[in-house]
């Protein structure tokens, strides 16, 4: 009882930590995907709180358990919620909108965990139940895996997508075969006293590397802003750059400012920069590893900021603008 206790706590407070420093960087930059983790990770901690009252009181696990085998409804609300808004992460991350077909699957989702419970009561019942949340986060990882070339390979998030996918298809297995063990093996399921095991270990690991890789990223964060100049201090950062014999840096720091302005992305920049060197989108395509469509489709996106209709007039619009700021 104690181990497990000790075990409940750090993981609590692990996911609680994680869902601060996400939360605190929401507050400060306003960005949707630090209040999505936050939610991400509060569910969490919820659900192990459920969890640990289900192994701690048998009058709350016994109660709970029979509702989970009639109606699962807090199962279902957990699954649905984090499976929504780890879709929405993984294709915000590749500046990409949830396509059909996802939005197919997340219904499909939905009808399974619904449809499930009507069955009669079995360790398949219950197996079944958990499937599919399992299975999808292996797809999930595959995902990350053949769109994470998009990524900025030399940023943190580049370094660490390829990780995360291999590991969502890795643990997602791994759950499912500690699932099966569990509820073939372990658990009695067509008694009147149901004591069913509602934790999983694989699916613990896998969230606590998560929240190493994400606690990493959080303080690399804090830690350029840190390092960033003061807002009073720009206009002696820009008397330097005038100054400085490295003209990479100079036109660099300039659009930078060029992006912010016109609202441009990562991704977009990467793209935007090869069209002021007047390479075609083939080109561009094999040197950034992307599709051919996804190039035109950010190519358009670039027009539009810009407003402009031809890419001469994309090499006008930089022209012009580093022409006013150096003038400045």
């Amino acid at each position: 009882m104690m181990l497990n206790y000790i075990y409940t706590t750090f993981l609590t407070i692990l996911y609680t930590l994680v869902m601060s420093l996400s939360l605190s960087l929401y507050l400060k930059e306003r960005k949707r995907n630090y209040l999505l983790i936050s939610l991400y990770f509060l569910l969490l901690i919820l659900n192990g709180l459920i969890v640990t009252m289900s192994e701690t009181f048998q009058i709350f696990a016994n109660d709970y358990n029979r509702q989970f085998m009639v109606n699962p409804i807090i199962e279902t609300i957990y699954y649905l919620a984090t499976f929504g808004i780890a879709l929405k992460l993984v294709t915000d991350l590749f500046e990409e909108k949830v396509k059909a077909y996802q939005y197919g699957l997340y219904i499909g989702f939905s009808l399974w965990l619904i449809a499930v419970p009507f069955m009669s009561n079995s360790a398949l019942k219950v197996w079944l139940y958990y499937l599919p949340s399992q299975l999808l986060t292996v797809y999930l990882g595959i995902y990350l895996l053949s769109h994470y070339r998009q990524v900025k390979q030399s940023s943190f998030l580049g370094k660490y997508t390829r990780l995360i996918g291999i590991m969502a298809i890795i643990f997602g297995l791994s759950i499912v075969v500690e699932d099966t063990f569990i509820i073939y093996f372990r658990d009695i399921y067509h008694t009147n006293m149901l004591k069913i095991h509602n934790r999983n270990v694989s699916e613990d690991l896998f969230h606590i590397s998560l929240c190493i890789i994400a606690i990493k990223y959080f303080l690399s964060n804090y830690q350029t802003e840190n390092e960033e100049v003061p807002l009073a201090d720009k206009a002696n950062l820009i008397s330097a750059v005038h100054d400085s014999t490295d003209v990479y840096e100079e036109e660099q720091y300039y659009f930078d400012r060029f992006m912010d302005k016109y609202g441009i992305t990562q991704r977009e920049g990467e793209i935007l920069q090869l069209l002021l060197q007047r390479k075609h989108n083939q080109e561009i395509a094999n040197q950034l590893y992307l599709s051919l469509g996804t190039v035109k489709t950010h190519t358009h996106n670039i027009f539009i900021k810009l407003q402009v209709e031809r890419r001469s007039e994309v090499c006008e619009v930089w022209e012009a603008y580093e022409k006013s700021e150096l003038s400045q």
